[in-house]
């Protein structure tokens, strides 16, 4: 029966909108132990109310109808509930719901006529709010599947409006009409109950599609830029290969160029060709870092012969802006990569005499419990607390929205940033507008390892 009856009701539910449809079945399944419970409740005290003044054997026949039926929905409930995957399970329980609401909507409506009793107005009040009663109970739990909403209150109230008519005194008449209107009324809220709920059902199947297909885009993105890393580092030979030649042919061509002309035309040359090979040795890097190729090899050294080496190669750059480069001594020694330290150590002593002006650049250390600090202070313009949360970025500058390469790529601190979290420096910067900047990172202890490139 439930099978011919899926087949004849199918065509709401069809692929497109299964997931809305199957979602309003599993509602209303999950609603199904207190619309049971609820009803088995009201039909005992109606049957208490109505004992004295119907027939007690119609009563107990039209009570036990309604169990039955109650039983064999609340069993189908319990024993299929988990069938609402595919579109045909999904076809059978709308077609085994629909029954169950016709045939339970029309024990109740028989039993507005069965229970009215003639000539006791104070009765078939209560018997009224009773129904009332249940259609307003029906309307509230109903929408999430809709055609329960409509046949269930239908067969309700129709029957017990229609004895009211037809008993035919103005009292009854105007009763009939009211309840005419309480239906059409609940007919109508529950039907925008049942539009809100199917509404905020699809808004939630769009808002986790786009999620999903947000998540694969975001996904396919991280892949590429992954791949485009992987080409870059496994590339960064070949790459670098042809300015190194450029490089040697330049150096040859000197000692053929005469004239001013020409000597100016070759140092021009020269230095283009140099800042070429800057930025794409300061690209290669991000992109190694990146790939993930790069790997630590921790060794135990002292490290005050960096220092002095980083001092001496900054000490003209920062004298010729009238700085001052302070590294204080240090004997300690630490366990880390000395050529990815090196290599922070070195990007964020040039941010620090680049964004200097006067003043001071300063390297300093101390020992802590977890190892040791070290500090990178400037007297410097500071950066500005917006602009503080992105100084790690790819191609940001705090004053260089012009894209002037001439003062670099931006890509200093991103690649501190990376080596910070590849060595576990835990890199912290405090700064001030106008005062200065100061970065702090920790050379945690640890056991030296050697890990093999």
């Amino acid at each position: 029966m439930f099978d011919s009856l899926a087949k004849t009701l199918s065509c709401d539910l069809d692929v497109a909108n299964l997931p809305v449809r199957a979602e309003q079945i599993r509602a209303r399944l999950k609603s199904y132990p207190v619309m049971v419970a609820g009803q088995v409740l009201i039909a005992g005290l109606l049957v208490s109310m109505m004992w004295d003044k119907v027939s007690h054997s119609l009563l107990l026949i039209w009570a036990g109808v309604l169990l039955v039926e109650l039983a064999v929905e609340a069993f189908h409930a319990w024993h299929y509930a988990y069938e609402t995957r595919t579109l045909d399970e999904c076809r059978l329980w709308r077609a085994r719901m629909i029954t169950f609401v016709i045939i339970t909507g029309s024990i109740w409506g028989t039993g507005g006529v069965l229970l009215f009793v003639p000539d006791d107005l104070a009765y078939q009040a209560l018997l009224i709010c009773v129904y009332l009663g249940l259609a307003a109970g029906a309307a509230t739990t109903n929408p999430v599947f809709p055609p329960a909403l409509y046949i269930y209150i239908s067969l309700l109230m129709l029957p017990l409006l229609m004895v009211n008519a037809l008993v035919g005194d103005r009292v009854h008449i105007i009763l009939a009409i009211m309840l005419t209107v309480y239906l059409a009324y609940v007919i109508n809220a529950g039907r925008a109950l049942a539009h809100t709920f199917e509404l905020a059902l699809r808004r939630t199947f769009e808002n986790e599609q786009l999620v999903e297909q947000l998540t694969g885009e975001k996904s396919h993105a991280e892949q590429s830029d992954r791949m485009k890393s992987r080409f870059l580092a496994a590339a960064s030979h070949d790459l670098r290969q042809p300015l190194h030649a450029l490089n040697l042919f330049l150096a040859a061509l000197k000692t053929h160029v005469s004239g001013a002309r020409g000597n100016e035309l070759h140092c021009k040359v020269e230095h283009s060709v140099e800042v070429l090979s800057s930025m794409l040795d300061i690209l290669l890097d991000v992109s190694r870092l990146d790939a993930g190729v790069v790997q630590p090899n921790y060794q135990l050294f002292t490290i005050q012969s960096l220092l002095i080496r980083l001092k001496e190669e900054f000490l003209v750059l920062a004298q010729e802006k009238g700085l001052q480069l302070e590294v204080a001594e240090c004997d300690k020694q630490v366990c880390s990569d000395p050529v990815l330290l090196e290599c922070v150590l070195r990007n964020l002593i040039s941010n620090a005499i680049h964004h200097s002006e006067q003043g001071t650049v300063s390297i300093y250390y101390k020992v802590i419990e977890q190892g040791l600090e070290v500090t990178v202070q400037d007297t410097g313009v500071g950066i500005a607390p917006e602009n503080l949360p992105h100084i790690f970025e790819e191609y940001y500058q705090v004053g260089n929205q012009s894209r002037n390469r001439r003062k670099g790529l931006g890509l200093g601190l991103a690649i501190v940033k990376r080596l910070d979290r590849l060595l576990g420096y835990q890199l912290q910067v405090h700064s001030i507008l106008g005062e200065g900047s100061r970065f702090v990172f920790i050379i945690p202890e640890r056991e030296p390892v050697a890990v093999e490139i």
